[in-house]
Order: structure tokens, then sequence, then C-alpha cells
């Protein structure tokens, strides 16, 4: 009776700290976001998020979400001197996991910082041919090959990995909010087209803007 007791104090005790604000176990939101490559890579790319999940006290919520994805073309080897392969943007879909951390649970505006895992899932898209100025009549030979070939380029991703930070606005009294920040990502993509392939890691940053409720 008396361990019964104290488990039943300890809840009492436990729960409201949890919850104090009388905001809801549980979050769903979506979140839009444009970033801009960093590096070499000029293809910049836009997402589109969807996501769910609970949150165990003020500071601390995580779950899984996916995300629409659109990246810009990316300039390739053709494996000939002066020749260049233009892909068109591909675009797909990661699945993730999250977790966020909120520092001040009790402002209004609340700042955060989130982390995200997942897989780039990508599908098929199309490639172009060129050539670079000042090529000679080899090079043109070569190039009028090329135009022949299979133009169709399989886009396989790998796992990645991205960080958010911000400030939320919270509405309301039930956990409500608006979600202003940044985000770093990084995807790495292997691009396969007649018999070649190459790897490339995409890093890109920009703002994000989302809501929850």
């Amino acid at each position: 009776m008396k361990k019964s007791a104290l488990l039943l104090a300890i809840i009492l005790c436990v729960s409201p700290s949890l919850f104090a604000q009388g905001t809801r176990p549980y979050e769903m939101g979506a979140k839009a976001s444009f970033r801009i490559a960093i590096g070499r890579e000029r293809a910049n790319n836009y997402n589109i998020d969807l996501f769910g999940g609970y949150k165990f006290n003020k500071h601390v919520s995580a779950g899984a979400g996916i995300q629409y994805m659109n990246y810009g073309g990316a300039v390739l080897s053709s494996g000939i001197e002066r020749v260049y392969v233009k892909t068109n943007d591909y675009r797909g879909f990661r699945p993730y996991v999250y977790g966020r951390y909120d520092v001040l649970p009790s402002h209004k505006w609340t700042p955060f910082v989130a982390a995200r895992l997942g897989y780039g899932i990508f599908a098929k898209s199309k490639l172009t041919y060129g050539v670079v100025f000042g090529y000679d009549d080899s090079d043109k030979e070569d190039f009028e090959y090329l135009k022949d070939l299979d133009h169709t380029m399989v886009v396989r991703g790998n796992v990645f990995a991205s960080i958010d930070v911000g400030y939320s606005l919270h509405v309301g009294k039930k956990g409500s909010k608006f979600s202003f920040g940044f985000s770093l990502d990084m995807q790495p993509v292997q691009f396969e087209y007649n018999h070649h392939k190459e790897k490339r890691t995409r890093f890109s940053f920009g703002p994000t803007v989302g809501f929850t409720f």
C-alpha cells in the first residue's frame, strides 16, 4: 500500500512538470525550405515536409516525417575531354526521423535546434550532352555519337543529415507555433548513365518556414 501511494505521488508530481503548459503530448506539422548549394555544386533545391512526433517534455520532442525534394541539375563528366553532361532537375522523397530541443519553451519566441536523419529516394531523370567552347572536329564527332545514346539517368540517394536552427512563435494555448529558421543539409547522390557512375555530395544552406500544431 505504501509503495502504491509513493508511486502515485511520483506520477502526480512528475506529470505536471512534463506538461505544465497544458500542451498536447503530440505534434504534427508542415515545413517548406529553399536551399542554396554550397561548394562546386551550384544547383539549388526546395523541399516540403510533413511530420509528426511526440513531446517528451517542454524542451524535447522527436518523431518522423517525409520530405518531397526537388534538386536543380548538375554538371557531370562524360568521359570525353571538353564534353560535359548536364542533368535535368531530379526529385524524390526523403523519409527521416527527427529530434528538436526548445531552449526557452515558456517564452513567446522560443529558440530551437533540430536535427534530421534519413534516406534519399530519387526518381529517374534525363540528361543532355554539351561541349565547351573551342572544340575541334574530333570533339564534334564524339559529341554527335553521344547524342544518340540513352539519355536516361538513374539517381541513387543515400543517408542524409540536416541541422535546423531558428525561432518558434507560439500561438494559442495548445502548443501551436510558427517556425522560422535556417537549415544546413548534406545529401550524397550517385548518378548512373551509359555505364558511367559519378558520386557527388550535395551541401546546401537556406531558410525554412513551418507551422506545428
